[in-house]
């Protein structure tokens, strides 16, 4: 193969989560050789593996023997890997104390999501002394890496301590990453004007969105919001979701109820 066989599988990991079967045909092909690369020594090579083993293979005792291979050699994906299977007491004794040196390690290595991991388990105190002001610093290098669950835990922390101007900056990070229950939020927070001024567009925008992703529980309030806007409004709160054929149904339904 003329591309690392590391890489290859990284980029056709991508196309299986997203649920090409095609994809998950090919990965299935080349498998063995990633695994060969691993029982050689190669770190990232273990690491993925690991995680192959746990995600898709469901076999929790390779996933921890790659990953242990990989934390080992200070790879950041294996000390993570390995630090949610301690986390978590998959395949065996769960162990926070362990999984927050791996967490922390590689965090300090770049690693975002276990910066998110670590930061959750600090904000929240569990198993371990709570520390908020590392733990939002975690999360922040989290968000601000991409990493979507972390923009959601800093605007929940947020609302929680009543700062709702930098709650909702951070659900509108976590909407954009695709977590639904943020979306439902902001449509509450924007159709109630917490966090800011009204704004019924921007709250059935955010009450429709989710349905791109299999969830409609945004739906019955999006119609209730809708009775008091103008088609041109519910209009472009549709476009705005992304949802404009939606547009001509939800109208219909207001004016015919209401």
């Amino acid at each position: 193969m003329n591309k690392d066989i590391v890489a290859l599988c990284e980029e056709i990991l991508v196309r299986v989560k997203s649920g090409d079967q095609v994809a998950r045909k090919r990965m299935s092909e080349i498998f063995p050789d990633l695994q060969k690369m691993a029982d050689s020594g190669r770190a990232d090579a273990q690491a993925l593996v690991g995680g192959l083993a746990l995600e898709y293979i469901r076999d929790l005792d390779a996933a921890a023997y790659y990953f242990r291979l990989a934390a080992e050699a200070a790879n950041p994906a294996g000390q993570r890997g390995l630090g949610h299977m301690m986390a978590n007491g998959m395949g065996m004794k769960r162990d926070i104390e362990g999984a927050v040196k791996l967490f922390d390690a590689a965090a300090n290595a770049g690693d975002s999501i276990a910066a998110f991991n670590l930061g959750s388990i600090l904000l929240k105190g569990i198993g371990v002394a709570p520390d908020e002001i590392r733990a939002i610093t975690l999360l922040k290098d989290a968000s601000t890496a991409g990493v979507p669950a972390a923009a959601a835990l800093l605007a929940d922390w947020y609302a929680d301590h009543e700062e709702y101007e930098k709650a909702k900056l951070f659900y509108l990070d976590a909407a954009a990453g695709g977590m639904t229950n943020a979306m439902l939020t902001l449509g509450e927070w924007y159709a109630e004007g917490i966090g800011g001024e009204v704004d019924r567009i921007e709250a059935v925008r955010w009450l429709l969105k989710p349905i791109d992703f299999g969830d409609g529980d945004g739906v019955h309030d999006a119609i209730q919001i809708a009775r008091a806007m103008t088609d041109a409004e519910i209009r472009e709160a549709a476009t705005r979701a992304g949802r404009e054929a939606d547009a001509d149904a939800l109208i219909n339904t207001v004016r015919s109820s209401g």
